[in-house]
């Protein structure tokens, strides 16, 4: 006893005796626990194996491909279909203006009038000095039959009757041009003289416009071009949020040395003026048609390339990744091309389910081509919003973060 004493009171055999009972705590604590961690092992495994037997539940919807015209989008601006500025072919002062700003007329109508000073005077001298210059001609041509007049006497009248009926010409046109008439029907809109003004010649009088039909006019790129075929239907949103119908008139054959794009316009009815020149919009081109589905921005997702899909299934219900292209989004939707015509998409459960997994589908019983979205139904746990939104950014980003998901 005496000898476990001595032992006990040195250091090192002390630091040692403590050192062998907690290594001898730890193997008896691994041999209590070692049955319950088995025991959990086992659990799990069972759990694991009748997941695996259990097959997964989606939701899906049987839909059919419906024709979709392809469009272009482009801005655009509305012009008027003819623009001219009326100028003056005489010097004189504004002795009348008819007609108002922002009047309609019609064609001949006197939009300004100059005043006419002696010009009807020199009118009715010309008509006079032609009437002379006739006389002189008729007596030449009588003295010439009987041998009494020279080829240059004669050479002479001929010249001076020209000169009486240029002059007669001149002084027409000199009246004529004292009133500044329209010349087609549109509007008065802006005037650039008053009255009692003095106007030269080829300066600007007013300006008349043609807003029937207005034009809808953009630019389109050299890749675009070739699909519009003028004739076809086109429509046009104001900036106001006015939808406007019309028809494709004319493709530029030549490209904009700058921007390297062609013009295009559409024609869009106007017979009461209400559409104005300059209003900025949104032009919609028809360039196609194809076979292509409506559904919701929240089904689309994104395979490990990072390109756009969706989920279905083939006949033997089997989960098969669609890459789409996405051709154009709406209010309802968005619409997608790349399926076969007819498809069953996966709507509820898509992001739970891989490529060659077969699971049991419950067909949706409503019908359509835009399955409702789930709001919450499979993100509910993190709390993600599953609406619908109309952008097609939105639309990709949507799937992007539900690629990045951890799958349960």
């Amino acid at each position: 006893m005496n000898f476990l004493v001595n032992l006990w009171r040195q250091r090192n055999y002390r630091f040692a005796a403590v050192v062998a009972f907690l290594a001898v705590l730890w193997l008896l604590s691994g041999i209590v626990t070692g049955t319950g961690d088995s025991e959990m092992v086992a659990r799990e495994s069972g759990v694991k194996n009748t997941r695996a037997a259990e097959a997964m539940r989606v939701k899906a919807r049987q839909m059919q491909a419906q024709p979709y015209v392809t469009r272009v989008v482009v801005n655009s601006r509305t012009e008027a279909n003819r623009s001219v500025r009326l100028r003056a072919e005489l010097d004189g002062v504004i002795a009348a203006l008819p007609v108002a700003e922002g009047q309609r007329v019609t064609r001949g109508d006197v939009i300004c009038e100059i005043a006419a000073e002696d010009r009807p005077e020199q009118l009715t001298r010309a008509r006079a000095t032609l009437r002379k210059a006739e006389l002189d001609f008729a007596g030449a041509k009588k003295l010439k039959g009987r041998g009494l007049q020279s080829e240059a006497a004669m050479a002479q009248q001929e010249v001076a009757l020209a000169n009486a009926r240029a002059e007669l010409k001149r002084a027409q046109l000199d009246v004529q041009n004292l009133k500044i008439r329209a010349p087609f029907d549109g509007l008065v809109n802006s005037r650039a003289v008053e009255l009692g003004d003095f106007i030269r010649r080829g300066e600007e009088c007013a300006t008349i416009l043609d807003l029937d039909p207005i034009l809808v006019v953009g630019e389109v790129s050299e890749s675009q071009v070739a699909n519009l075929k003028p004739g076809s239907t086109a429509s046009a949103q104001l900036q106001l949020g006015q939808l406007v119908e019309g028809h494709l008139r004319y493709v530029s054959l030549e490209a904009h040395p700058v921007t390297r794009a062609y013009r295009v316009e559409v024609a869009v009815s106007n017979p009461d003026s209400a559409l104005r020149s300059g209003i900025s919009a949104r032009m919609a081109l028809p360039t196609g048609e194809v076979l292509a589905h409506r559904i919701n921005a929240s089904l689309l997702t994104l395979d490990d390339r990072g390109d756009l899909g969706v989920r279905i299934l083939d006949e033997e219900q089997r989960v098969r990744f669609v890459n789409v292209r996405l051709i154009s989004d709406e209010n309802e939707g968005v619409w997608i091309a790349g399926l076969p015509s007819s498809t069953t998409l996966i709507t509820v459960g898509q992001e739970y389910v891989s490529e060659g997994e077969k699971v049991e589908v419950e067909f949706e019983e409503s019908a359509g081509d835009l399955p409702a979205p789930i709001a919450g139904a499979l993100d509910a746990e993190d709390g993600k919003d599953t609406s619908v939104d109309p952008a097609i950014e939105s639309a990709t980003d949507i799937a992007a973060e539900r690629v990045q998901e951890p799958r349960p």
